[in-house]
């Protein structure tokens, strides 16, 4: 039976990373896609009206009950 190894990757240390300038060139083009990405989107995110407003409270109400449950126990007995 051959011995198992850990799947543990070992890197030397060293004083200083060297990073190719091809990554630093990818990791900058991927930051502006993401922020013009985003950028587009913020337009469509803003709450316009009171129905807007509205359908925002209820989904966060709504999430707040799932993680917090006795916040619907309060709210409902204190009307």
């Amino acid at each position: 039976m051959k011995k198992a190894t850990s799947g543990v990757l070992y890197a030397p240390q060293s004083t200083g990373v060297h990073i190719p300038e091809r990554v630093n060139a990818l990791n900058e083009q991927v930051n502006n896609l993401q922020s013009r990405y985003y950028r587009s989107l913020a337009p469509d995110c803003e709450l316009h009206g009171s129905s807007d407003r509205w359908y925002f409270g209820a989904i966060l109400s709504a999430c707040t009950g799932f993680i917090f449950p006795p916040l619907f126990v309060v709210n409902v007995s204190s009307k």
